[in-house]
């Protein structure tokens, strides 16, 4: 057994409430203490006065993606195509390929996309693909043209742009076509940053969403390999396949709509800066009535990729004909729900739908000079990503990073869910945290989440006190213990 001591450990069952230490026996905590006791044949672990959380669960990653473009460029810092071209340039080779994330063409000076010219100049020899920073588009080059089968010849003036199935169907050849090291590696690399970031639990996506779930069976069968628990969604549109695997749930980003950067997110009423666009559904309500009642009826959670407000309508309609056909608490997830209408949280309410979603991106393109802003008017733009309003209703709300999209980095989104650029919708110290443990423990049914006799021991040390400071801002994550043993970070 081990005592871990010398710490304030926080349960997150009642706001405030803590312990001195904690008794761990086998991976579980076998009792928690006011103040520390004298006990025989145990190892006393002493924490140094850290604060203690229940390790923290990000309830929505990309992680094979995020960990295998951390080999390569990351462009989120870049401001002109000159310096995306050098990050390119400088970057290595995964395998016999180059890969780069995070662009934002709004943030270069040029205000545009690296043509295929220009990115054969820098990775002339290499395939190439560099992801837009919401994944929904992308550049590739030459070479990537060669191994890339598109089903039909592309124009001769192509430039190298890639948007909805096209830029699937480049992400996924690349993908599909590493070795198995080379897709543990990424796992690997994934761990390692989860880690670093104060995370012991992942939920991550694998598959095309469509019908192939890729490397599933891969991870699957290593995941004694982790230091952290990756909970797996089979990302595909495939009941049977999900069911197969013995999987407890299905989807992910399988796609209701698009983004906001593409104009591809289905709204009720046009972009403002596009004013005959309102977006796209992509599937038809029958499709995903069938689709769900399928999953719901064997007993899958469902998540389902929803941004606009038309999109989140037609798969919370989906949920609720489920529901009405047999009421289950499977707690089926809209993921992002970033404009979300009144009526439609009514229903997310009454029928037990839980939302998954990203407080980053608010600091990203929140506000009245913001991304939103720009596409579909401040009025709407104000009611995006309603984290409080959410909460206070009483929905299952579980905090994420959408990573690779985002920063997998914990004080990050736990700062961003209490500075949110509305006001009305900033989260308090408790509730932020409380989205990244109790309620993403809920969201799986995992025994995690809270600090209780009983439950696993995993635990997030932080160096300051945010109840105390008030803010998640000049701390840092000291060490996680998983399962018990700790790990220094």
């Amino acid at each position: 057994m081990k005592l871990y001591h010398n710490a304030k450990f926080y349960s997150m069952v009642i706001e405030g409430d803590y312990f001195s230490a904690v008794l761990v026996e086998n991976g579980l905590i076998k009792e928690c203490f006011s103040k520390k006791p004298q006990l025989l044949n145990v190892e006393e672990i002493d924490l140094d006065g850290a604060t203690i959380f229940p390790g923290f669960t990000d309830s929505h990653t990309h992680s094979f993606e995020g960990g295998l473009y951390s080999l390569g460029a990351n462009l989120n810092s870049a401001t002109s195509i000159s310096e995306v071209l050098e990050l390119i340039a400088t970057s290595p080779l995964v395998g016999n390929y180059k890969f780069a994330f995070s662009l934002d063409e709004n943030q270069l000076k040029e205000r545009r996309f690296p043509t295929k010219d220009e990115l054969d100049k820098v990775c002339p020899n290499n395939p190439l693909l560099v992801r837009r920073v919401d994944g929904h588009s992308c550049v590739i080059n030459s070479k990537a043209l060669e191994i890339i089968n598109f089903g039909e010849k592309l124009s001769t003036d192509f430039n190298g742009f890639l948007n909805r199935e096209k830029n699937d169907i480049a992400a996924h050849t690349f993908h599909n076509t590493l070795t198995d090291d080379a897709i543990i590696s990424s796992y690997m690399a994934a761990n390692k940053i989860a880690l670093k970031s104060g995370i012991t639990t992942v939920h991550t996506m694998i598959g095309d969403a469509q019908y192939n779930y890729n490397h599933f069976p891969l991870i699957q069968s290593n995941l004694d390999k982790f230091d952290i628990d990756f909970i797996l969604y089979p990302q595909i549109l495939d009941v049977k396949k999900a069911i197969e695997v013995g999987s407890k749930r299905v989807g992910g980003c399988i796609l209701a709509d698009g983004s906001f950067g593409s104009h591809t997110a289905a709204l009720t009423q046009p972009y403002s800066d596009q004013p005959d666009n309102s977006g796209a559904l992509y599937q038809s309500d029958e499709f995903w009535n069938n689709f769900v009642l399928d999953a719901h009826q064997n007993d899958l959670q469902v998540g389902v990729h929803c941004i606009g407000d038309k999109a989140i309508e037609q798969i919370v309609n989906a949920f609720v004909h489920a529901q009405k056909k047999e009421f289950k608490n499977l707690k089926h997830q809209i993921i992002h729900n970033e404009l979300m209408s009144d009526s439609s949280l009514e229903l997310m309410k009454k029928y037990k739908i839980s939302a998954v979603m990203q407080p980053m991106f608010d600091k990203l393109w929140g506000g009245e000079n913001g991304f939103y802003s720009k596409v579909i008017g401040v009025d709407r733009a104000l009611k995006m990503n309603r984290l409080k309003t959410i909460y206070d209703s009483g929905v299952l709300l579980a905090g994420s990073s959408d990573w690779y999209i985002t920063t997998l980095d914990i004080l990050e989104q736990l700062q961003a869910a209490i500075s949110m650029t509305n006001k009305a919708e900033q989260l308090s110290v408790h509730e932020a945290l409380t989205i990244y443990t109790k309620n993403s423990a809920l969201l799986s049914n995992s025994n995690n989440g809270t600090i209780q006799n009983g439950k696993i021991a995993d635990f997030t040390l932080l160096e300051n006190d945010p109840f105390v400071t008030k803010s998640f801002l000049n701390n840092r994550v000291v060490a996680v213990v998983k399962r018990g043993t700790l790990i220094n970070v």
